[in-house]
């Protein structure tokens, strides 16, 4: 579990009607397995693949991923709703809804609104094409040099943690017990090895595998629950145990580093990026000024405020 912010344990239900509506980045479900391939859920002839929920998980941040691999009951819901909506649109297609005059309108309107997006868009990036060499070395030098007072690199600081999870729905007493267990750990570590203790006992497998370790990293990437304790700690010191919406975490702050002024390299992809982006900003501009030039631009003003009153 990489130590980075995430709000909320991902609503799974939510989860489910987002990829029903298909608006999650992945497309984890079709309406038929692969061939040889075991079906992880299914209703009649519609399923959802092994590989299908594997991609679907692993488009997640870990963190988040880690949280639903322990709502095991959330995730259930979610393949069920997957099939429902499966079985709805094959329902809705067996009888022609999409024929029917206003739902075409619709689509007809959806794909034209695309349709046009994707011309427009590709077109201006056409447009706005620079060459791979912009901007020049001393364009970039010169950015750097102008924005050279803001450009810093905030304080880090390289953890390790031990970290024991608590499933949502764990009851008090099982929370207590991981609890225990965690100040146990803390008391060991304090006068143990922490890199062995957290290849044995932490249940994040990645960072277990490097004794604990999950970065050197500033305090905003670091889990909201961590950071006072982490910004208040001194090298080699061992936390108590930290509550976090997904478990508990035994921390050692294996060693920080002081803000300072960013060099040129560590900046300069950044600035590159930055004003190869404002360029293309200024190219597209200037083609739409050509395109509809404000002098050549009628408003009717009346008309516009007849219809903002309709509205109202």
């Amino acid at each position: 579990m990489k130590f980075l912010p995430h709000n909320k344990l991902p609503n799974v239900a939510g989860l489910a009607l987002a990829m029903l509506m298909g608006t999650t980045p992945t497309q984890a479900a079709t309406t038929t397995a692969k061939p040889l391939e075991p079906a992880v859920a299914r209703l009649g002839n519609i399923s959802i693949s092994s590989t299908e929920v594997q991609q679907l998980l692993r488009a997640m941040p870990e963190s988040e991923r880690v949280k639903v691999q322990a709502n095991r009951e959330g995730l259930e819901n979610w393949l069920r709703q997957r099939l429902a909506g499966e079985a709805l649109l094959h329902e809705a297609q067996q009888k022609k809804w999409a024929e029917r005059p206003e739902v075409k309108a619709r689509i007809d309107a959806a794909v034209k609104d695309v349709t046009a997006r994707v011309i427009s868009t590709s077109y201006l990036a056409s447009v706005a094409k620079l060459p791979a060499n912009y901007p020049s070395e001393a364009d970039v030098k010169a950015a750097y040099e102008r924005a050279k007072p803001q450009l810093n690199v905030a304080e880090t600081y390289r953890v390790a943690q031990i970290f024991l999870p608590v499933g949502p729905n764990a009851d008090a007493a099982t929370i207590a017990a991981v609890r225990d267990k965690a100040k146990e750990l803390a008391a060991q570590a304090r006068s143990g090895d922490f890199a062995s203790l957290a290849k044995t006992h932490s249940q994040d497998a990645v960072s277990a595998a490097q004794g604990g370790e999950v970065g050197n990293l500033p305090l905003a990437q670091l889990l909201p629950e961590t950071r006072e304790v982490i910004a208040a700690m001194q090298p080699n010191q061992v936390s108590e145990p930290v509550q976090s919406a997904s478990g508990f975490h035994v921390l050692k702050l294996l060693a920080k580093q002081a803000a300072r002024p960013a060099s040129f390299e560590e900046v300069k992809p950044t600035l590159q990026a930055a004003l190869r982006e404002q360029r293309q900003q200024e190219l597209i501009n200037e083609h739409l000024s050509k395109l509809a030039p404000p002098s050549q631009v009628s408003i009717d003003n009346a008309a516009l405020n007849a219809v903002l009153q309709k509205i109202n």
